[in-house]
């Protein structure tokens, strides 16, 4: 696993740890900003897989792409930034 890959985990790892929290002291304390805040987290989880994914995907080869579909970690960045907007 390359370190890009690896970051990317530990993100996603993090990430849901955060949502669990948040929406666990959520339901506890009845805040709705906090409710908030965990929906956010569910939308970086969603991020971080989303890159993850992408580096995958980049690093594959063919006989067609020697090199590896490194343009997907572009199309992949677009997408997240997007749906960051």
């Amino acid at each position: 696993m390359e370190k890009s890959e690896h970051i990317a985990l530990i993100s996603i790892i993090i990430n849901i740890i955060l949502l669990v929290i948040k929406y666990v002291f959520a339901a506890l304390s009845g805040s709705a900003g906090l409710a908030a805040d965990a929906i956010h987290s569910a939308s970086d989880v969603i991020a971080s897989i989303t890159v993850f994914v992408g580096l995958k995907i980049s690093q594959r080869k063919s006989k067609r792409f020697p090199y590896g579909l490194y343009k997907v970690e572009n199309f992949v960045s677009l997408i997240v930034a997007i749906a960051i907007l």
